[in-house]
């Protein structure tokens, strides 16, 4: 059945029969794939994984701003806790282990230079040597629903990165909240 030829032709064309059924090159011939075969699927497989390897820088600097993103939230609760544990006691110098910095609750303040720094693990140290983060505390003592400016403190904490960059270059947020004394 294999050498079976069809002569059905019309017009000098071979019919669909005829080249199915017809050995080519007296039947030696294997299956192979063509040079231009080849370099067409090596321009397609090429052409993915130039679209893959484009996609990494873009992934890599995704990852690196949440990494700063959660560094900086974790560093301005750091703060935070430390003024609230401290506030019934010292409300007008309370201290921020472990540096011997401390914020005065009862009066407002709008520092132009970094309060103090965080590494990059997220720990106050208090000075730029091997900061990441710049940290900018702002008290305001006209505290909305509270008549008395010395219980209660309007506190934000700026946490800028990277902390030896100038202000234009760096990226910064905000987080507030109310620090009371009792």
């Amino acid at each position: 059945m294999k050498n079976l030829v069809m002569l059905c032709c019309s017009y000098g064309s071979a019919s669909r029969w005829e080249s199915l059924y017809r050995p080519h090159g007296g039947g030696n011939r294997r299956a192979a794939f063509s040079l231009l075969e080849v370099v067409i699927a090596m321009g397609v497989i090429t052409v993915g994984i130039v679209g893959v390897l484009a996609v990494f820088p873009t992934a890599l600097q995704t990852g690196h701003s949440a990494q700063d993103e959660t560094r900086a939230a974790h560093i301005a609760q750091s703060v935070f806790g430390s003024l609230v544990a401290g506030a019934p006691s010292q409300f007008s110098a309370v201290l921020l282990p472990p540096t011997s910095l401390s914020i005065d609750l009862t009066g407002s303040s709008s520092p132009t230079s970094p309060t103090l720094y965080a590494d990059n693990d997220g720990s106050l140290i208090p000075n730029s040597t091997n900061a990441a983060y710049a940290i900018f505390i702002y008290t305001n003592n006209s505290v909305p629903g509270f008549t008395d400016p010395g219980t209660a403190n309007l506190v934000t904490v700026r946490v800028a990165w990277p902390a030896t960059a100038p202000a234009a270059n760096q990226t910064f947020r905000d987080y507030v909240r109310i620090v009371s004394k009792y």
